[in-house]
């Protein structure tokens, strides 16, 4: 993955979009990776991929309800 620091964002534009239509590319601040850029078809690959899902406490999954309730009902042991 290429890294590009966020204050060369500006004057290196068509550089990072060109990277980032072959692969995701970080953007750096203080030379940590602090966010991803990626083509949208990469993204959307990775999200139709991706088997997590969030709920409402209303709406979640009983299977789910159970196992958080029996993991609150451990800590209050604890």
């Amino acid at each position: 993955m290429k890294n590009y620091p966020s204050t060369d964002l500006k004057q290196k534009l068509g550089d990072v979009l060109a990277a980032a239509s072959q692969e995701p590319v970080a953007i750096t601040r203080h030379n940590k990776p602090r966010y991803v850029l990626m083509s949208i078809e990469t993204y959307e690959a990775r999200a139709v991929n991706d088997g997590r899902r969030v709920y409402a406490a209303k709406d979640a999954p009983a299977e789910h309800v159970e196992m958080l309730e029996q993991y609150s009902a451990e800590l209050d042991r604890d």
